[in-house]
């Protein structure tokens, strides 16, 4: 049996694994009459597999004193610091639910010196007035006596050290406190500086209806939430295996002052992983791992860091080394994972390039050039060729496909394929009305001249050019929506915009929140081609996140594809209009431009 004495008190602990020499334990805190190892055994070997764990029992709980009959978050968060420091160690990863939960986040605030990492669960940092009406019924000793046989039982057992009827001024002590601290305000919460990952149940009875999860994820700098869907109060018991994987996955992210650099800055300049991954990451033995993007990144890195690494085990996904390849096909799906029943985030048309991250047989890992996008596609629709050739190849590019699928036949005038408006091709020859594009690899496909428009008479980003763009593309009313589409197939919200600009010669992010942040904002009446872009609010934090956009046809009238109508089509602000649709008009967030 492990006493040490703090604060006047003889605490009770319990360790699992070993020490590792440069590395914090983590440090976990029990909830409302429990104990360490009634709250904590079944996890506490398991997080011993990586980390040398302690468990004590809170004052006057379990084997653990109570010299002056007390029971704060306060005096308890005190005595997790000089618990930790007591210990040998400097921080600690501290981990408490409900109670404990509470006790962590107050030991954040009071004692942030102690702190390596911090994991609330179950915890509210204010006093709502749900806790003040429901908690005491609850939390009354006779009560509990009366018709909480099993808790009643748990009560007498878990506390028997400390006295026959202790365990009765225990509750009493308890309850007083959760209905009167803590009181922490945003501009508290705002002052923290240490990495935070606040866990609460979707369905948890005591913290999730006033949001107490996401006000303290709200207010801590950089703090990260996870809200499992259909979880109650105790998160770590109700599915294990994931909180587990949560757990290690925050504090290898994060559990050291130098990956800890690395997320803020992530944050500051690499959020959005669609422009490509920035995930490094130092290990407690100095070693650099994780992912980035290109040698660029690589570069950033190690700027970043305040001495070398030990060992440099960065990968790094685009090098000098990695394959140039031009899409082969007329169109191709990019998904999320390689097969063909995975999410399909994008498309890319034929001639378009890309480098070639990763080959697994019939799938490769590519990531677009035009637009940064990346996920897998068939390894047959690629022509993997050398850099050179990609730029020799697009900037021979002369025509552009205007109509809505442009037919392409081979030299046996066999139908082959139908490749799609907006496509950028290689015209080698015309004759009779029909013109010879050349594909990537080399091939020779016949389309109607007709259906091609040379680039030299190519609209361009001015009233003329957006009022014939805005023409050819009102031809795709009634086409599917598609998830992820780019082409008259089926296009998505964001695919359509940025198919109108691209014909124009006008490269636009990918995804309609992308957009809203890159274009020129529209003051005043936007005008035709302009988009227009809508979202909703967030209820916990009045943030809005934009989900759509649509092409303006000029005054009340728009043109977009939508999931209302699973298709493009028009819609209009005029509320007297028979295509007027509230949601839309409610949810309007500004119009963009780019030029």
């Amino acid at each position: 049996m492990a006493f040490v004495t703090v604060n006047g008190a003889e605490i009770y602990y319990q360790t699992y694994g070993r020490k590792r020499p440069g590395q914090a334990p983590i440090y976990l805190i029990h909830g409302a009459t429990g104990t360490g190892h009634s709250n904590w055994n079944k996890v506490a070997p398991l997080l011993a597999e990586d980390f040398y764990v302690i468990v004590p029992d809170c004052r006057g709980h379990g084997q653990s004193t109570n010299p002056n009959m007390t029971y704060s978050f306060r005096e308890l968060a005190s005595d997790v610091a000089g618990t930790i420091r007591a210990l040998g160690f400097e921080r600690a990863h501290v981990i408490g639910h409900s109670n404990g939960g509470n006790i962590a986040l107050v030991t954040l605030v009071e004692h942030p010196d102690v702190i390596q990492t911090c994991i609330p669960q179950a915890a509210n940092a204010w006093v709502s007035p749900d806790l003040v009406e429901k908690e005491p019924p609850i939390f009354d000793p006779d009560f509990i006596q009366r018709e909480r046989s099993l808790w009643y039982e748990e009560l007498i057992n878990l506390h028997a050290p400390l006295g026959e009827n202790y365990w009765r001024d225990l509750v009493l002590m308890t309850v007083k406190e959760i209905i009167s601290e803590p009181n922490y305000t945003a501009a508290d919460l705002a002052r923290v500086n240490r990495p935070t990952l606040m866990i609460q149940g979707e369905v948890d009875r005591v913290n999730a209806p006033y949001k107490h999860g996401q006000f303290i994820a709200r207010y801590i700098p950089a703090a990260e939430a996870w809200i499992p869907k259909g979880i109650a109060h105790t998160v770590h018991d109700e599915i294990m295996t994931e909180w587990l994987e949560r757990v290690r996955d925050f504090i290898a992210r994060r559990g050291t002052d130098a990956s800890e650099k690395l997320y803020r800055y992530r944050l500051e300049g690499h959020q959005d992983s669609r422009k490509g991954i920035f995930d490094p990451r130092l290990n407690a033995d100095g070693v650099l791992i994780g992912t980035v993007l290109n040698e660029e990144m690589q570069a950033e890195v190690l700027k970043v860091l305040d001495v070398p690494p030990v060992e440099n085990k960065l990968k790094v996904l685009i090098t000098k080394e990695t394959p140039w390849a031009l899409i082969n096909r007329p169109l191709e799906d990019v998904r999320r994972k390689p097969s063909i029943l995975a999410e399909r985030v994008s498309q890319a048309r034929m001639g378009e390039s890309a480098r070639v991250i990763e080959t697994n047989g019939d799938w490769s890992l590519v990531r677009l050039e035009h637009d940064g996008y990346s996920g897998w596609v068939h390894s047959a629709s690629l022509h993997i060729c050398a850099g050179s050739h990609v730029r020799n190849f697009q900037s021979q590019c002369n025509v552009i496909v205007s109509a809505v699928l442009a037919e392409a036949r081979n030299d046996e005038d066999v139908l082959v394929q139908r490749i799609p408006f907006a496509t950028l091709a290689y015209r080698v020859d015309e004759k009779e009305a029909v013109s010879f594009l050349q594909l990537p690899d080399g091939r020779i496909w016949k389309v109607r001249s007709q259906d091609l428009t040379p680039l030299e008479s190519r609209p361009t980003k001015n009233e003329d050019g957006i009022k014939r763009t805005l023409d050819l593309i009102q031809r795709f009313c009634g086409v599917p929506y598609l998830w992820g589409g780019r082409t008259p197939y089926g296009f998505d919200c964001s695919g359509l915009a940025g198919t109108f600009y691209s014909f124009m010669g006008v490269t636009i992010p990918r995804d309609a929140d992308q957009q809203y942040l890159a274009g020129e904002a529209v003051e005043g009446t936007p005008a035709p081609g302009d988009l227009l872009y809508f979202g909703e609010k967030n209820e916990d934090d009045d943030s809005v996140h934009i989900s759509h956009v649509a092409v303006s046809l000029g005054g009340d009238l728009f043109l977009h594809s939508n999931g209302a109508d699973w298709g493009t089509s028009y819609n209009s602000f005029d509320l007297a209009s028979k295509i007027y649709r509230k949601w839309l008009h409610e949810n309007y967030r500004g119009a963009r431009r780019f030029r």
